[in-house]
């Protein structure tokens, strides 16, 4: 469902380095002056979002993806 909502916030998938760790989806949401990126852990409730430059990006929320202002957030902060 988190994946649905992010596509039709203008996120898209990429190909993001697997990490040996942790299994999931890596979304992100190119903008004038930083990115947001999402990752989607697999077999998991909660998502971190990044904002900043790609690789280099500021942890700016984790947490649980069922949270509506966090859903809203990501649906309408255009940078």
């Amino acid at each position: 469902m988190i994946n649905v909502q992010l596509k039709d916030a203008g996120f898209y998938e990429i190909a993001w380095p697997e990490l040996a760790h942790e299994a999931g989806v890596t979304y992100v949401r190119p903008g004038s002056r930083e990115c947001v990126r999402v990752f989607v852990p697999a077999n998991s409730s909660e998502v971190e979002v990044y904002a900043g430059n790609l690789k280099e990006g500021k942890l700016v929320f984790r947490g649980p993806a069922e949270t509506a202002a966090t859903l809203r957030w990501l649906a309408h902060n255009r940078n």
